[in-house]
C-alpha cells in the first residue's frame, strides 16, 4: 500500500507542471501590403528582314498598391471641382 501511495504522490508531483503549461499564442501575422495586378507591355522591333514588324509582349505583374494615407497623389492638395456653366 505504501508503494502505491508513493507512486501516486510522484505522479501527481510530475503531472502538475505539465498541466500548468499553456499553449503558446500563435504568432501575429505580419501586415502585408495590398497587392494590385498591373499589365506591363513591351514593344520590341523585330529585325528589318521580318515581315511581321513590331512585336508586342504583355504580361501581368503584382505590385504594391499605392498608400493613400488620407492624402491625394498630388502632394495632398485637392483639385477644385469645375464651375458649372452659365448660359442660354
Amino acid at each position: 500500500m505504501i508503494k502505491s501511495l508513493v507512486a501516486l504522490a510522484i505522479l501527481s508531483v510530475a503531472s502538475t507542471p505539465v498541466m500548468a503549461q499553456t499553449a503558446p499564442e500563435p504568432a501575429q501575422p505580419t501586415a502585408t501590403p495590398q497587392m494590385i495586378k498591373k499589365q506591363v507591355c513591351e514593344m520590341s522591333e523585330a529585325d528589318s528582314y521580318s515581315r511581321l514588324g513590331i512585336h508586342k509582349v504583355c504580361h501581368t505583374v503584382e505590385v504594391p498598391a499605392p498608400q493613400t494615407g488620407g492624402q491625394n497623389a498630388q502632394g495632398g492638395q485637392q483639385t477644385p471641382a469645375p464651375a458649372p456653366q452659365q448660359g442660354n
